[in-house]
């Protein structure tokens, strides 16, 4: 699923910022490398669907904007990753970033709709409370 696009990086970071990440090594094109760029997009997309698919089913109906901003965290810290050192910012918002994602996968966070696994309410004409007995094991033969 598509989370963060090179025009939302644009938006978010400037193309200044992106020629620097993406334009740093020869032959140097002299602007953003949208190959390097992409790559980082299709990573961080793919970080992100991995945490989120854990507790939701693909592709979200909707996706909310403080995915979209996780996912630009996440590309820009893989743009950087050999040039970053451990209290940078931008690895502090990498770092944020995964936190949030384990906390979806958890069930901490939502997202809105319905959980993977989870069902929507049996809707009955009369809107009446149903309730399910299930199996009762304590006192059983296997205890």
């Amino acid at each position: 699923m598509t989370y963060v696009t090179a025009e939302v990086m644009r938006e978010r970071f400037g193309d200044q910022e992106l020629v620097e990440l993406t334009d740093n090594r020869e032959p140097y094109l002299g602007g953003i490398n949208f190959d390097k760029l992409n790559a980082a997009l299709s990573e961080a997309n793919s970080e992100i669907d991995g945490y989120v698919q854990v507790r939701y089913k693909l592709p979200l109906q909707v996706i909310p904007p403080f995915l979209v901003a996780i996912g630009c965290h996440i590309a820009r810290y893989h743009l950087c990753t050999m040039i970053i050192v451990e209290n940078d910012p931008i690895k502090i918002r990498y770092n944020d970033a995964v936190k949030t994602l384990k906390a979806i996968s958890k069930g901490e966070v939502a997202l809105g709709g319905a959980p993977a696994g989870e069902s929507a309410p049996i809707e009955s004409s009369s809107n009446n409370v149903m309730i399910t007995v299930g199996r009762r094991d304590f006192g059983g033969r296997g205890w």
